[in-house]
C-alpha cells in the first residue's frame, strides 16, 4: 500500500507562538507547515506554491486576514479556491469571514481538538473538490 502524499497547510498569523502551536497540532497527523508572518507575505507564498488548507489570523499589520482572504479569492493564483479557516480571537466578523467563503472559523485560543476537526472537514473532499461554505 503506498502512503498519500503529505498535506501542505499554510499558517499565516503574526505571532510566533500562535503559527508553532498550530504547527505542533497538526504535524503528528503527517501535515506539513509553511508560515507567513503577515498577509501580503502569505499572498507571495500562495502565489507559488499550492496548499491543502489555509490557516489565517484576522489581527495583524498591514493586511489583516479579511484582506488577504480577499485578495487571495480574487487571485488567478492556485490558492483561489484553496479552504481558508479563520482562526481568530474575534467573534464578531463571521459574516464578513463566511462572505469571503471562509470554511471554518475557530477561535484563540484555540483547543487542539477543534483545530484538527477544522482541518478535517475543510479538507474533505466533496463532489468534484471542497466544500466551502459561504
Amino acid at each position: 500500500m503506498s502512503e498519500s502524499p503529505a498535506r501542505t497547510v499554510l499558517i499565516v498569523d503574526d505571532h510566533e507562538v500562535n503559527r508553532r502551536l498550530a504547527s505542533l497540532f497538526l504535524q503528528p497527523l503527517g501535515w506539513r507547515a509553511v508560515m507567513a508572518i503577515n498577509g501580503a507575505q502569505a499572498l507571495d507564498i500562495a502565489a507559488v506554491q499550492r496548499f491543502d488548507v489555509i490557516l489565517m489570523d484576522r489581527m495583524m499589520p498591514g493586511m489583516d486576514g479579511l484582506e488577504t482572504t480577499a485578495s487571495l479569492r480574487q487571485s488567478d493564483g492556485p490558492n483561489r479556491d484553496t479552504p481558508v479557516i479563520a482562526v481568530t480571537g474575534m467573534d464578531d466578523d463571521r459574516a464578513q469571514w463566511r462572505a469571503l467563503g471562509v470554511t471554518q472559523i475557530v477561535l484563540k485560543p484555540f483547543d487542539p481538538d477543534q483545530l484538527i476537526a477544522a482541518v478535517a472537514e475543510a479538507t474533505r473532499p466533496q463532489q468534484g473538490g471542497y466544500r466551502i461554505s459561504a
